[in-house]
């Protein structure tokens, strides 16, 4: 049998190097032009929503050069490839909140999003960044999956915590440009990790630099060591990676979860696909 001598599990899909994700706070119209440009590129945003703060007209909402919310109308269709995640209902201060209070923000703002977009929401960011041990033991108790805080780290995944999640660093971040961040990563061939970038598309009206979109996010796009995925697609990968199974002869893997998940054998990558066992037999 002329099995691997060498299995390894990949950290991304297709044997990348890399993830790129982001996120943004708050779905006001100005989201339009982050999706439009983030569509071209070919990048993948995560959107934190306020249900209780979308417009309920039945239609677009008019953009007018300030704070506009977007319409519920049109959520489904704007984030389409992208992922809805929860910003809890009015964007409180959590931490002043009592359990209930917290739990009804965020399982209401969940369902109600569940309700426009058609999926299972379960990631959330944080409103205002705000959070207490009390606020996350509710979280958890409500199951959701991930919730993003504005803390940094350059090792940002996976977090020891899933429910303080921290990112790689704001869009408008001090010290090296996000552009210049990436660079320095995406160069080291020995350095694997997710850059993972957030912000408010407000930002770019608010300064006036909406020549700061194309700026700060287009130098990430297009890189082939680079998997381009939402937040909950690395929760979601991640799990798939560590539920793969493979023969202690080296001759086969199987995979329980939903997801194809990608093996390293000696030199060659393989994809062993949802439910299946799969020989990693090397022909011949």
């Amino acid at each position: 049998m002329n099995a691997p001598l060498r299995i390894e599990v990949p950290r991304f899909p297709g044997g990348k190097r890399l993830a790129v994700t982001t996120s943004f706070d708050d779905g006001l119209t100005f989201d339009r032009r982050v999706v439009a440009a983030f569509n071209e590129w070919g990048l993948k945003g995560t959107f934190n929503l306020n249900s209780g703060k979308l417009l309920r007209t039945g239609k677009p909402a008019v953009e007018k050069g300030d704070r506009t919310a977007l319409d519920a109308s049109e959520i489904a269709g704007l984030f389409r490839g992208h992922e809805v995640a929860i910003h809890t209902v009015t964007h409180p201060w959590l931490d002043r909140l009592d359990p209930s209070q917290i739990a009804t923000e965020v399982l209401e703002d969940r369902k109600a999003l569940e309700d426009l977009v058609g999926y299972p929401v379960r990631g959330m960011a944080y409103p205002f960044g705000n959070f207490s041990p009390k606020v996350v033991e509710v979280l958890r108790a409500l199951g959701i999956v991930y919730s993003r805080t504005t803390l940094n780290s350059t090792d940002c995944f996976p977090p020891a915590e899933p429910l303080l999640w921290a990112t790689t660093a704001h869009q408008y971040a001090s010290g090296p440009t996000v552009p210049e961040r990436f660079e320095a990563l995406v160069s080291n061939p020995r350095t694997s990790g997710v850059f993972y970038i957030w912000g408010h598309s407000f930002e770019f009206h608010d300064k006036n630099d909406w020549a700061g979109l194309e700026r700060i996010y287009k130098p990430l796009s297009g890189n082939n060591d680079v998997w381009y995925c939402t937040n909950i697609e690395l929760f979601d990968y991640e799990a798939a990676r560590n539920r793969i199974v493979i023969a202690a002869n080296r001759g086969s893997a199987y995979n329980p979860s939903g997801l194809p998940v990608t093996l390293k054998l000696d030199d060659r990558l393989l994809d062993v696909l949802p439910g299946q066992a799969t020989s990693l037999v090397c022909p011949g």
